[in-house]
Parts: C-alpha cells; sequence; structure tokens
C-alpha cells in the first residue's frame, strides 16, 4: 500500500512540475473530448441520464488519475451505467411532467385546491432540486440501488449545502442566461457543443470529490471505531469467562 502511494504521489508530482500552458492545454482537451461524447450519447434523448453519469465517471477517473484514454473510458461508463442512469432521468421526466401538470392547475383554478397544490408543489421542486446534482455523479461513483442514491443525493445536498450550492449555481446560471435571453445562446450555442458541458462537469467534479472523500473517510473511520469496540467486547467477555471458569474452580 505504501509503495502504491508513493508511486503515485510521484506520478502527481511529476505533473505538477509540466509547465502550467502544457497541463492546461491537457485540461482543456480532456474537456472538449468528455464534451463531445458527452453530446453524441445525448442524441437518442432517452440517454441523456447515461451520458450524464458517464462524463461525471470519467471526470473522477481522470482527476484521480485512473484513466488516460477518454473516449473508451466514456463508452465503458455509459454502459456499466446505463440502465440505472436511464431509470433516473425518465422518473426525473415524469416529476417535471407531474409538476407541470399541477402548475398549470394552479393557474386554472382558485381558492383553497390552488393553495394546497402550490403547497405541494413547492415542497416537490425543493425535493427535485436537493436530489438531482448529485444524482448521477453518485451513480457513477457508486453501486447502489436507485433508491439508496436518491436517499444519499439528498442528504448529501442537505448535509454540504454550500457545496450544493455551488454546483446548482455553475450549471443553472449559464442554462438560464441562454434560456432568459436567447441572443445569448445564438451567439454562444456551438460552445455548449464543443466545450461547455464538459467544463461544467469537470469543475463540479472537484467539489463533489471532496465531498465523497470526506464521506468515505468517515464510513472507515466508523468502520475502524466499530471493530475495535467488538475487540474489546470480545476481550471483557473472554475475561469475564475466565474468572468464571476460575471461581468455579475454587
Amino acid at each position: 500500500m505504501n509503495e502504491m502511494t508513493n508511486n503515485q504521489d510521484n506520478k502527481n508530482s511529476g505533473r505538477d512540475k509540466e509547465p502550467f500552458l502544457r497541463r492546461a492545454m491537457d485540461a482543456f482537451g480532456t474537456m472538449f473530448a468528455l464534451n463531445i461524447c458527452f453530446v453524441v450519447g445525448c442524441i437518442p434523448i432517452f440517454t441523456i441520464g447515461a451520458s450524464f453519469t458517464a462524463m461525471y465517471a470519467m471526470c473522477i477517473r481522470l482527476q484521480e488519475d485512473e484513466e488516460e484514454t477518454v473516449v473508451s473510458g466514456f463508452i465503458h461508463e455509459f454502459k456499466r451505467s446505463f440502465k440505472q442512469s436511464t431509470i433516473a432521468f425518465l422518473l426525473l421526466l415524469v416529476a417535471v411532467a407531474v409538476m407541470l401538470a399541477e402548475y398549470i392547475m394552479i393557474k386554472r383554478v382558485t381558492g383553497f385546491i390552488s393553495t394546497f397544490y402550490t403547497f405541494v408543489l413547492i415542497i416537490e421542486v425543493v425535493l427535485v432540486a436537493l436530489v438531482v446534482p448529485f444524482l448521477f455523479p453518485l451513480i457513477a461513483r457508486y453501486n447502489n440501488t436507485l433508491s439508496i442514491t436518491v436517499r444519499n443525493a439528498m442528504v448529501l445536498s442537505i448535509t454540504y449545502l454550500w457545496s450544493w450550492v455551488k454546483v446548482v449555481i455553475a450549471w443553472f446560471v449559464p442554462i438560464f442566461i441562454c434560456v432568459k435571453y436567447p441572443v445569448v445562446f445564438v451567439s454562444i450555442w456551438y460552445m455548449w457543443l464543443l466545450l461547455l458541458f464538459g467544463a461544467i462537469a469537470w469543475g463540479t467534479t472537484h467539489t463533489m470529490r471532496k465531498i465523497f472523500r470526506l464521506n468515505e473517510q468517515r464510513i472507515i473511520d466508523t468502520a475502524e471505531k466499530e471493530r475495535k469496540a467488538a475487540e474489546e467486547a470480545a476481550k471483557e467477555a473472554e475475561l469475564d469467562e475466565q474468572e468464571s471458569v476460575d471461581e468455579e474452580g475454587k
């Protein structure tokens, strides 16, 4: 383990010594390649979830020096997470459709019904907003059932609220500007096809990796404490048993 860690440190140290311009160009090329893979993966529409997951999986692996080939790695991650990511994406579409129907109904009715459904809609929007930012990165990082992943996404968003805010801003603000001001989208639409999706994913991955590492370390620490507690309990039980034997011998 120490040797592996040292090798990894040497690798990272070697990269840190590379000229800044070269590292910047490498990062740009990686984001460009990821963006192209993501856009192509989204073409069938219903595969958008799998494409998001594969893009985040590659961002994580590349930033942790676990993968060097973008295209082949993206295809592998796309296939690996296709079923769960697609189901998650389709469920999100259903949730959005339901919320849109409720919004239309709220506009058409008045009184208690309007107030009630407004309250319900607000809760639904908050819940979806808490789940979505971490949903596909969690699918990319861990092998869990979809229900557990959704629960973990919500817990992480609430626990690390500022990180959630940063991720939401990174994705929401550029998209909002392009939707609010079509002239902006007309001017930069090609940037979305060539770079922006990959750049945003690459940037937000730094935030998510910190959260993942914190929680993984917390799990390790908890498991270590439980192991030590179990060992101490076993020793105490053994001592008690030995004392009982000694008393019976007397």
